[in-house]
């Protein structure tokens, strides 16, 4: 059942918001085609192409992963084993998006600095997805 708006903890807002910006951040990078030289675009049109699905793939795949790992609430090992997994799939994710950035900087030659924000925001992501899998532990022992 969802929770009202407003009785609901900071920090899952805070967590949505931080979701959402990702997936945002993405979609501004494809939409710019990453912020590139319109001439070193020209010369890698197949490996754009390419790594605008890839990426955007990618995108999804981590806005599915937490909703359905939050979507979760295990009443048995197996639903909790299962909310794990979905939270592993999105850290993974985040992992392969942050990939995803580094091959297109390095291949297109775009400053660091374009991704800065979105690095740092991919990094907490991260860390807040940690955290919530480590929070879940309690959990674990329920279910023995």
């Amino acid at each position: 059942m969802s929770v009202p708006k407003g009785k609901r903890n900071e920090s899952k807002i805070e967590f949505e918001r931080l979701l959402f910006q990702v997936a945002d951040d993405v979609d501004n990078f494809v939409e710019h085609n990453f912020f590139a030289e319109d001439g070193i675009i020209s010369k890698n049109t197949d490996f754009v192409r390419l790594r605008k699905y890839s990426i955007e793939k990618l995108s999804d795949e981590l806005l599915y992963d937490i909703r359905i790992a939050s979507s979760i609430y295990p009443q048995n090992k197996t639903e909790f084993e299962e909310r794990r997994l979905y939270m592993d799939k999105a850290i993974g994710t985040c992992f392969a998006i942050l990939t995803q950035y580094q091959r297109i900087l390095r291949r297109l030659r775009i400053s660091d600095e374009k991704y800065a924000s979105s690095i740092l925001i991919l990094s907490h992501m991260i860390n807040s997805l940690k955290a919530w899998r480590k929070s879940d532990n309690k959990l674990k022992d329920k279910f023995k």
